[in-house]
C-alpha cells in the first residue's frame, strides 16, 4: 500500500517502515529529502533515504548534535546544525511540502530549514512560524503564521506539516499531528492566498544558515517535497508519521 494513492487512513504498523519510500516515484513524485527516523543517523551525518543522496552532514564536532529519539538532539548553545549535500530549490510560484517530527526543548527562535537570513523556515516562539522567501528580483517576503497559545510549546513530541501550493495564488496550509491548524488572521502576516509566492532554497538543517537561531530540541524525522501535495497525499503523509511515531 503506497502513500499518495488515496488511502487517507491510518496505516498498519507493518507498512509504516516502507510506505514513505513509495512517494519517491509514481503519482507522488517529488520527495527530495527523507531523514528517516532511526535509520543511518550518527552525530556526524544523517543519510538521506529519499534516493537522492541529499545527506545532512556536520564535520565540526563542536557543532554536532547528539543522537536521540531516532534522530538528532540539537543544542542551541553549541551551534548545532547540518549542511545538506544538495540544495533543494523551490522557484518563484513553486509549491513545496515539509513534514517534521520534533520535540522542542525551549521557546527560543529556532531554525528548521534555511539558506540564509532571507530564505528560511523557523519557529519564532511557542505560537509563530516564520517563513521568509526571496523572489527573482531579490525582494524578501516574510510570512508569520500565528497560532493559539502553546501550539508549539516545548516538551511534547509532535508532527508539523507545512504545504504551499504552486502558482501566483499560492496558499499555505499547516497541520499538527494530522489536524489542520488555522492561523489567527488578526496577528498573522502574508499567509493569505497569493501573499507569498516567492522562491526558497534549503541547504541547512537546524539553524538559520548555520550562523544564528539554532534549533533547540530533537528532530526525529524530516521529509521535504519540491512540489505541493494534494489533499489525499497530505492525509496519507500525516497518517504515515502519526502512526509510526504514535502521535
Amino acid at each position: 500500500m503506497a502513500l499518495g494513492l488515496g488511502i487517507g487512513s491510518t496505516l498498519a504498523s507493518s507498512l509504516v517502515t516502507t510506505g514513505l519510500q513509495d512517494i519517491t516515484s509514481g503519482s507522488a513524485a517529488g520527495l527530495r529529502l527523507w531523514l528517516k527516523n532511526n535509520t543511518n543517523v550518527t552525530a556526524s551525518s544523517w543519510r538521506d533515504s529519499s534516493g537522492y543522496d541529499n545527506h545532512a552532514t556536520q564535520s565540526t564536532e563542536s557543532n554536532q548534535a547528539s543522537v536521540s529519539g531516532g534522530g538528532l538532539d540539537f543544542e542551541r548553545d553549541n551551534s548545532d546544525h547540518y549542511d545538506l549535500s544538495t540544495k533543494i530549490d523551490i522557484a518563484d510560484n513553486g509549491g513545496f511540502c515539509i513534514a517534521l517530527v520534533l520535540t522542542r526543548e525551549s521557546e527560543t527562535a529556532g531554525g528548521l530549514l534555511s539558506d540564509g537570513s532571507t530564505e528560511m523556515i523557523q519557529f519564532e516562539n511557542a505560537t509563530t512560524l516564520r517563513m521568509k522567501t526571496l523572489n527573482a528580483s531579490a525582494q524578501t517576503t516574510t510570512t508569520d503564521a500565528v497560532f493559539p497559545a502553546d501550539t508549539f510549546a516545548p516538551s511534547t513530541k509532535f508532527l508539523l506539516l507545512i504545504n504551499r501550493t504552486s502558482g501566483a495564488n499560492n496558499k499555505f496550509t499547516f497541520f499538527k499531528n494530522g489536524s489542520a491548524l488555522t492561523p489567527n488572521v488578526d496577528s498573522s502576516t502574508n499567509e493569505a492566498i497569493g501573499e507569498n509566492p516567492s522562491g526558497i532554497e534549503f541547504t541547512v538543517l537546524g539553524s538559520r544558515d548555520g550562523s544564528a537561531n539554532f534549533f533547540d530540541g530533537i528532530i526525529h524525522e524530516v521529509a521535504v517535497w519540491n512540489r505541493s501535495l494534494n489533499t489525499t497525499e497530505i492525509a496519507d503523509v500525516n497518517s504515515f508519521f502519526t502512526s509510526y511515531h504514535g502521535l
